[in-house]
């Protein structure tokens, strides 16, 4: 499937027509906008008349944009059947066009407030809405093979991975209970630190009193290096295999 739109401004449509390149970028950049919109919102230190006033721009902005956005691709949907009544009929009640047509009017009513968890689940909503509408619908489908192709082979360095962290939390309860019963009087507690170490994402909030505990979580942090490491080697393969059937319907 080669990237959609022939017209790199077209704004997509919602009978499964894809906007062009540059609407999409465009589209992005709004929804990047958004989300830094939201977060700034939450900042104390902006709550004055200035950076309200800043705040409000950007989210009448965002808001103008997502009625263009409507308007556009129901007008698109419109056009593909030659502008007949029956044709806005069915075009208003696609599904896309019916979603977001409710977001609009929750936004344009202003029913609830902006910094509500409404308004900002709306946004966010849209924000996913758009992104899938907006090309990414390929990186769903390249993501949805990789799940589905062999599973039990791309995803067996996962299990391998849970069945290291259980034993190194198991060898690691039974070298440091004694000595540090809060972190490592239990299994269960131990656990945390065994997640944390094979993973390799390594914290710091816990480690091991004796040497040989010191060792022994070395020992499993390498070994769940390499299972990280696996992993990633077989979604790569995985990706190069989506590659290969992809090629022969792009050319």
């Amino acid at each position: 499937m080669k990237y959609p739109g022939k017209d790199p401004w077209y704004f997509g449509d919602y009978l499964g027509g894809l906007p062009g390149n540059n609407y999409s970028l465009l589209l992005n950049s709004i929804i990047v906008l958004l989300l830094a919109q939201i977060a700034l919102s939450t900042e104390p230190s902006l709550d004055t008349k200035v950076g309200n006033f800043y705040l409000d721009f950007a989210l009448n902005l965002i808001e103008l944009f997502f009625i263009t956005d409507y308007v556009g691709k129901l007008s698109n949907t419109w056009s593909l059947s030659d502008y007949s009544i029956s044709g806005l009929i069915t075009s208003f009640f696609q599904r896309g066009a019916f979603i977001d047509l409710g977001i609009v009017l929750v936004l344009v009513t202003e029913v609830f407030p902006n910094d509500s968890f409404v308004v900002i689940g709306i946004y966010i909503l849209k924000s996913l809405l758009s992104i899938y509408y907006s090309g990414f619908q390929r990186v769903l489908k390249r993501v949805q093979f990789i799940l589905t192709d062999s599973p039990g082979y791309t995803f067996f360095p996962l299990v391998l991975l849970a069945i290291v962290t259980y034993v190194m939390a198991f060898c690691i309860y039974l070298l440091e209970r004694d000595f540090d019963s809060e972190h490592f009087g239990s299994i269960t507690r131990a656990l945390w630190f065994s997640i944390v170490t094979s993973t390799t994402i390594g914290y710091g909030d816990i480690t091991p009193s004796t040497t040989l505990g010191k060792f022994v979580a070395i020992g499993f942090g390498i070994i769940g290096i390499v299972c990280v490491a696996l992993l990633t080697a077989n979604i790569l393969e995985s990706n190069s295999r989506f590659n290969e059937l992809e090629e022969p319907s792009e050319t």
